[in-house]
Parts: C-alpha cells; structure tokens; sequence
C-alpha cells in the first residue's frame, strides 16, 4: 500500500510539474518564471523519487539511499 501511494504521489509531482513548466513556457501571454522554476523544481523532485524507488531497483542499479 505504501509503495502505491509512493508511486502515485511522485508521478502525479513529475506530471504536475511538468505541466506548470511547460504550460507557462508555452501558452501563457505573460511568463511567470517563478512557476517555470517551481514546476521544474516539483518535476525533478517526483522523477527523483520515481527513480529511487522503482526504476534504479527494477535495473539493479546501486543508489546511494539503497
């Protein structure tokens, strides 16, 4: 249940941010970069994680939190 949850959090962080960045970067009359930084920010944060706990152990790959 908790790698589910997990799971769900940090993809919805790495879509969520995504989006922000992208959305302001491309459909916004006036540019924001504090919501271009804080979209990135939540993007990375979420890949992080996804990496960390599901896709580095699914490759065997040493992480330093492993």
């Amino acid at each position: 249940m908790r790698r589910l949850l997990l799971f769900a959090l940090s993809s919805a962080m790495l879509v969520g941010g995504l989006y922000l960045a992208i959305f302001e970067l491309l459909f916004a009359h006036l540019v924001f970069f504090r919501f271009v930084m804080g979209g990135a920010v939540l993007a990375v944060v979420g890949a992080y994680l996804l990496w960390v706990d599901f896709i580095a152990p699914k490759l065997g790959i040493k992480t330093p939190e492993s």
